[in-house]
């Protein structure tokens, strides 16, 4: 199926990411080059388009920004809003494991919701926390839980060289300020709710800055596992865990969550 080219009609899906790594790894994914690029104000962005099997196609736009945290994020889903009125946004990238049994390196993680744990009071007593939730698009969510079925196959030679595809698994992404690699401060932040799968920097930001737009749009963070947050992360499965992120952001916007706004444009 070939893609047709980019038009100048409006944005159906921004795909955020917060480091190089994974804007290549989206990049690739939906064939965007440097051919592909735009500038708005001083952000470049990836233009693209992704044509769907029932017809239509989805206008997109990828986006990285200077550097990762929750404040860049936040800038970066506040300018793309701004620059390209996007219907729907992706934040697709890389995050650590928090149940490492369970989730395993070169898996997905759908967030259902994301946990912000950094929130709270100190006293000279102790440290309560008041961490803050919010929730992913429910029109994005439900569509995930009758979705044609991922193979998990990701075009990117895993570090372990097992013959497994990548799972993929729906719970809560914690979010916080700092690189976590320590077992001990993953197990406290984790032990905050029993549905956190995986731990990241980006998702509250992102989330807080797209829930609190006045356009209100729709919203989904997906993750591949790279490490499992303790003292032995590392980089090696910084690339395919991107990957297979990227991948499974595909997977998803062709099996057509929204109608697209295009010329055969079901959505005016």
């Amino acid at each position: 199926m070939t893609t047709p080219p980019p038009t100048d009609g409006p944005i159906d899906f921004a795909i955020l990411t917060a480091i190089e790594v994974e804007r290549e790894a989206v990049c690739a994914a939906f064939g965007l080059t440097d051919e592909n690029r735009a500038k708005k104000d001083d952000r470049w962005y990836w233009r693209g388009r992704l044509a769907l099997k029932q017809g239509g196609a989805y206008e997109i736009v990828v986006a990285q920004p200077v550097d990762m945290g929750q404040v860049e994020a936040a800038l970066l889903a506040s300018d793309v809003i701004r620059h390209w009125k996007p219907r729907a946004a992706l934040l697709v990238g890389i995050a650590g494991s928090t149940q490492a049994e369970k989730v395993k390196l070169g898996d997905i993680v759908v967030g259902k919701s994301v946990w912000y744990y950094e929130h709270g009071k100190v006293t000279p007593e102790r440290t309560t926390p008041q961490p803050e939730m919010i929730p992913a698009d429910a029109a994005l969510l439900k569509h995930f839980t009758g979705m044609m079925k991922w193979g998990g196959t990701v075009p990117t030679a895993r570090p372990d060289r097992e013959r497994r595809g990548s799972k993929v698994h729906l719970g809560v992404i914690a979010s916080g300020e700092e690189v976590i690699a320590d077992a001990a401060a993953r197990d406290e932040i984790a032990s905050g709710h029993r549905k956190i799968l995986a731990i990241e920097m980006e998702g509250y930001g992102f989330s807080r800055a797209v829930w609190q737009s006045f356009e209100r749009v729709r919203h989904l963070d997906i993750r591949g596992i790279c490490d499992d947050a303790s003292l032995s992360k590392g980089d090696g499965w910084h690339e395919y865990a991107a990957a297979a992120a990227a991948r499974f952001a595909k997977h998803f916007l062709l099996d057509r969550p929204l109608e697209p706004r295009d010329g055969a444009g079901q959505v005016p």
